[in-house]
């Protein structure tokens, strides 16, 4: 597990490689400077550390409509690739206001200890962005260190990057999201008590409280999912939206009927990965009718999790 760190004063200011990013996603572009990064700390026995932020500094800048990652969960990729410690700071108003030179000295000299920092090529920081990796090569060069730039993966000749990530997911294509991440997009949360109305009508389903507030959701439709509860997994169907047929005004919500799962899973975390999506959510003009959509969307989803768990076994 990576050592957590809310702030680069806490670090121990043992010698390390650095690698800086808000990491929102941790797709595969994010996973080559991640590659680099422990190639790097590696050979010259650094320290591998992910520099990133509590924060993500978009919410602020640009109005971001959610993200593809908690904090928890970028801990756990960063842990799952090996990375020895990861540092958290606090996006604060004094933080945007550092200077590009201020930020190298005091942050990534004095504090992190870096030997070699690892950014993309189009990495900006300081005020107003207005560091570039020319001026950060240089003072890190000035000060006998190094800056090492990772070039962006391209996919069908379109740069990999959080932004692309969350257009597709907003418009409900997470398997072309899936492509990006190097795996399925997922929501964690835990199960509440809802309305029964799923097990009226034959169909009980898990109501899904999100843990973090900020995670963006697919839009509105019905996906195929893998649902993993206590270690166990499950295929299921999940709704996003506002039940227009059950609920007139609704809020949005997340609910999942898992397949050939008879656990008890009230008060339980359930990471919900999604696989496809089968179709839009719409309204009905009764519940029966509701009801036999939904079984032929679990038909659907039986023969699409067939055929993916065939793809996954043929890869590993």
């Amino acid at each position: 597990m990576s050592k957590v760190y809310l702030s680069s004063s806490e670090y121990p200011g043992v010698d390390s490689a650095v690698a800086i990013g808000a990491f929102d996603g941790f797709h595969l572009g994010h996973q080559r400077i991640i590659k680099e990064l422990l190639a790097l700390g590696h050979r010259g026995a650094l320290d591998s550390v992910v520099y990133t932020f509590r924060r993500n500094p978009k919410l602020t800048t640009q109005k971001l409509g959610g993200l593809l990652s908690s904090n928890n969960e970028r801990v756990q990729f960063a842990s799952q690739l090996g990375v020895d410690s990861i540092v958290l700071e606090d996006f604060s108003t004094r933080f945007q206001n550092l200077t590009p030179e201020y930020f190298v000295q005091d942050v990534l000299i004095d504090h992190l200890n870096a030997r070699v920092v690892v950014v993309g090529e189009d990495f900006r920081f300081g005020r107003g962005r207005t560091g570039n990796v020319d001026m950060m090569a240089r003072l890190l060069h000035d000060s006998g260190r190094r800056l090492v730039t990772v070039k962006p993966v391209l996919i069908d000749g379109k740069i990999c990057s959080s932004s692309v990530i969350r257009k597709a997911i907003l418009a409900g294509d997470v398997e072309g999201a899936a492509r990006y991440l190097g795996r399925s997009y997922s929501v964690q949360g835990v199960v509440v008590a809802g309305n029964h109305i799923g097990g009226k009508l034959g169909f009980p389903t898990a109501n899904v409280d999100l843990s973090d507030p900020m995670k963006l959701l697919p839009g509105n439709g019905v996906y195929v999912v893998q649902a993993v509860i206590d270690g166990a997994a499950a295929g299921g169907v999940c709704n996003i939206g506002v039940r227009p047929t059950i609920v007139s005004g609704s809020r949005r919500t997340v609910e999942v009927h898992l397949l050939d799962f008879h656990r008890q899973v009230y008060g339980r975390l359930v990471t919900v990965q999604f696989v496809a999506r089968l179709r839009d959510e719409q309204l009905f003009s009764s519940p029966a009718d509701l009801a036999r959509q939904i079984s032929h969307d679990v038909a659907q989803a039986r023969m699409i999790l067939e055929q993916h768990d065939a793809v996954r076994k043929k890869i590993s």
